[in-house]
């Protein structure tokens, strides 16, 4: 089984990861803005002797575009342009 990770940053996506070998079946959303977050909520690891990272972490499952969704419209739209 394989992972998709979004990292966001800000509310923006900073970067996309795959994780593993497969079709991915769930992402994990790696969310750098904690602001206002519960601590059972925030990951916490060191990375220096100094210093850590710290991101609220979640799993969503990856699901199919509806088809006629908003989003399907915007996302074709957006292809269509390229």
């Amino acid at each position: 089984m394989s992972k998709i990770i979004i990292q966001l940053q800000g509310g923006l996506v900073q970067d996309v990861f795959q994780q593993g070998e497969g079709i991915p079946i769930e992402a994990l959303v790696v969310d750098e803005d904690t602001e206002g977050a519960l601590p059972f909520e925030i990951t916490t690891v060191k990375i220096g002797k100094r210093k850590t990272y710290e991101a609220c972490v979640h799993r969503t499952d990856i699901n199919w575009l509806p088809t006629g969704s908003d989003v399907e419209k915007i996302v074709n739209a957006f292809q269509e342009k390229e």
